[in-house]
This record gives structure tokens, C-alpha cells and sequence, in this order.
């Protein structure tokens, strides 16, 4: 299999977020992604033990879809993203996270990534990219070809003489 072909295999598949600039993807790396991880995604995760409002922000697919009280966040509005409005605690039955509001600075990032786009960075869907297995090739991998006889190599002191 060519290098090539071993890349487009493991590729992940298009994603809108893929196709945001540079520098919304590195800002949402370096300051949107650890804020979400540290204060939300406890409760708001595959990983959490128990789902919170039905609001997952593992992916942009997730987030966009939202909870039971609808979409998290919409893109380039943060005035219209329930995400903000829960991290500016405008409502005051939604308070994000609800054991205290987050600093202006943290809010202020987060109402500059949605402004931006919201761009999320992976997989569309959230899901890990796991390459695509051939079989075939597999099989032909030394370790799993059948045992057969090898002549032993001849030694280097055969080849000089004895003595």
C-alpha cells in the first residue's frame, strides 16, 4: 500500500470546522477547548457518569444539535447561543456551571469563539477516527506467515578456515 493511499485511508471525512481558518482553530485549542474540558464537560460529555439536559459538547455536531432545551450555541450569534446566555447567567433558570459564574475573561473567550463561528476542531460527529483495516494486507505481515525452513546462515569463520 502506498504512503498515499495509507493517508486518504486514515483521513477523517469532511467537517465545516475543518474548513475554518487556522487561527479560530488554534484559538479554540489553546483557550476554547481547556475551558469546556475544566467547567462543562463533567456533566456535558460522553464520558460523564450521568447526562446532564441532554447536552453533549464532545463535537461541533453535538453542540449544534443541542440539548432538551435546543441548540447549545449558533454559530456567529452569541446573543442568540444558550451557551452563553447559561455562562453569563442572563436566565435564572440557566446557570453554566452551576456551582458559580465563570470570570468575564472566560466568558468573553467563549462569546469570541462562537462570534468566530464556533469552530470545533475533528471528527464531525465526534467520533474517534479509526483507520480502516485490510485483512488481506494484514496477513501478509512476516508474523503471520506459515512456519518454514530456513538454511541456517553460514558462519563467518567457515568462510576464513578453521583455525
Amino acid at each position: 500500500m502506498t504512503p498515499l493511499a495509507l493517508l486518504l485511508l486514515l483521513a477523517p471525512a469532511a467537517d465545516p470546522a475543518a474548513k475554518a481558518p487556522a487561527a479560530d482553530n488554534e484559538f479554540f485549542e489553546a483557550r476554547v477547548r481547556p475551558l469546556l474540558v475544566e467547567h462543562c464537560q463533567a456533566c456535558h460529555s460522553t464520558k460523564a457518569k450521568k447526562d446532564r439536559g441532554g447536552l453533549l459538547l464532545d463535537s461541533r455536531a453535538t453542540l449544534l444539535k443541542g440539548g432538551d432545551t435546543g441548540p447549545a450555541v449558533v454559530p456567529g450569534d452569541p446573543d442568540k447561543s444558550l451557551l452563553i446566555q447559561a455562562v453569563r447567567y442572563q436566565d435564572k433558570t440557566l446557570h453554566m456551571p452551576p456551582k458559580g459564574k465563570l470570570g468575564q475573561r472566560d466568558i468573553a473567550t467563549l462569546e469570541e469563539w462562537v462570534r468566530r463561528g464556533a469552530p470545533f476542531p475533528g471528527p464531525a460527529d465526534g467520533a474517534t477516527v479509526r483507520p480502516t483495516v485490510n485483512i488481506a494486507e494484514g496477513r501478509k505481515f512476516w508474523s503471520f506467515q506459515p512456519l518454514r525452513a530456513v538454511p541456517p546462515p553460514i558462519a563467518l569463520y567457515a568462510l576464513r578456515g578453521a583455525g
